[in-house]
């Protein structure tokens, strides 16, 4: 190998060199874009699920309000035939 075919080996070696190390560097940012991505993305499904947690809380409470009002209601709507039957008898 001549004295410029090792020059231009050299400067080649050199060129692949440093684009590894610029494609090496693209691949650390890309992986710390991702990560902080993956954090964002993470933290905003905590959120929603939060969100939705204590919606589902609310709906619970308002089924066992309405479920007592119908239970007082069911017992008004029994008790008035009775009671109409014992009004009825007495007169």
């Amino acid at each position: 190998m001549s004295d410029s075919e090792k020059d231009t080996w050299r400067e080649y070696q050199k060129l692949v060199l440093s684009e590894l190390r610029r494609l090496d560097g693209n691949m650390e940012k890309l992986g710390e874009r991702v990560d902080r991505a993956v954090k964002h993305e993470r933290g905003n499904r905590q959120t929603v699920e939060l969100g939705v947690q204590a919606e589902l809380t609310r709906i619970a409470l308002e089924v066992q309000s309405l479920k007592i009002k119908a239970g007082v209601w069911g017992i008004m709507g029994g008790l008035l035939p009775a009671i109409t039957a014992v009004v009825i008898r007495q007169l």
